[in-house]
């Protein structure tokens, strides 16, 4: 069962066993590039979500699983109930939320959901069961580990970047200035203030992160609510990074007003714990936007994943590239505008 493909009568086998209970049809629902979900329909139970996650060499299912788990138990009902699970079949069994995908029709008070749930979720720091939860996936605890990343990634799509002038070009004379200058800057402020850019964020200072967080890993019920799915990233992170994805990620694509109003209550949310949060959110927050243009840049590695999906869409394969450019080119300029100092001159 670790391929990609779980047929809907395999589902049906799969959830009857995990739920000890009848199911009597199995809908795809919710695909994505890294799993399959299945809407169960229960022959005297709600419906249920059985989730397939093919392996790629990590515990996606093991994550996702501790962690709704852990959020279940200590009262979070915005976030799926884990019934079972079966390792083998690499499969998980959750309670089904009904609703539309919310990146589809945002709204005006997103932001303020999407910062509620995750002030929220910052009060379980010291709940049982927190300590041993995992660190989310590419955490990142400091600046120099920040700069490692922007500049792995980066050295990949150079090498890709050799058949596509347009990207070579937005990489040299856009991403990278603006990126050395942001770099140059962290490290100066660091040097000022008498802080090391090597030192790890202490713990006391880290938070619960869901890691990949947004409108596009959200559902939207009749009541206007928001509910939240996909947690296989969960775990502790650096707050500054949270903060940054959610506001950043294009697949929630927030307006600036939206974005800036969840960076405000993060930031005030962040603060009360950490004196440092405000320094260090202004110096790591275009290192971090610098990397997510880089994500979305991903698909011109030949090995890459969202490559691999973007071929299997059909079309031309070019066309779809350049419509990833065109993104990153958009998400830079959003970035430079929060920043104008980094505009390359």
């Amino acid at each position: 069962m670790s391929g990609p493909e779980l047929s809907a009568q395999d589902a049906i086998s799969i959830g009857s066993r995990l739920a000890g209970a009848q199911v009597v049809a199995a809908q795809p629902a919710r695909s994505g590039g890294n799993n399959r979900v299945f809407r169960l329909e229960m022959a005297k139970a709600p419906p249920l979500a059985l989730k397939h996650y093919p392996s790629d060499g990590r515990d996606r299912l093991g994550q996702e699983y501790d962690a709704l788990t852990f959020l279940s138990r200590h009262g979070m009902t915005t976030t799926p109930r884990p019934i079972a699970k079966d390792t083998d079949a690499f499969c998980a069994l959750y309670q089904w939320f009904d609703g539309d995908a919310a990146v589809l029709r945002p709204q005006e008070n997103d932001a303020d959901q999407l910062a509620d749930f995750l002030i929220e979720l910052q009060k379980l720091r010291d709940a049982e069961g927190a300590r041993a939860l995992r660190n989310a996936s590419a955490s990142i605890f400091s600046p120099e580990e920040a700069i490692a990343q922007y500049e792995q990634r980066l050295d990949g799509l150079r090498r890709a970047s050799d058949h596509h002038p347009e990207l070579r070009a937005f990489i040299d004379g856009s991403l990278v200035p603006s990126t050395t200058t942001a770099i140059r800057r962290l490290r100066q402020r660091y040097a000022e203030l008498g802080r090391d850019p090597a030192a790890e964020l202490a713990p006391a200072h880290r938070v619960l992160s869901p890691s990949d967080f947004g409108l596009h890993n959200a559902l939207r019920g009749d009541d206007g609510r928001l509910r939240f799915i996909d947690f296989e990233y969960f775990g502790w992170d650096d707050p500054v990074k949270l903060l940054s994805d959610t506001a950043i990620h294009p697949g929630s694509d927030l307006p600036a007003a939206n974005a800036n109003r969840l960076i405000e209550r993060l930031t005030q949310a962040f603060s009360a714990r950490d004196d440092a949060f405000a320094v260090r959110r202004d110096v790591l927050y275009p290192l971090f936007g610098a990397i997510w243009c880089l994500i979305v840049l991903n698909a011109y590695l030949p090995e890459s994943r969202s490559r691999r999906a973007l071929v299997a869409q059909g079309g031309d394969l070019t066309v779809r590239l350049a419509g990833q450019l065109d993104k990153a080119r958009r998400l830079h300029q959003t970035i430079c505008q929060r920043d104008p100092d980094l505009t390359p001159r």
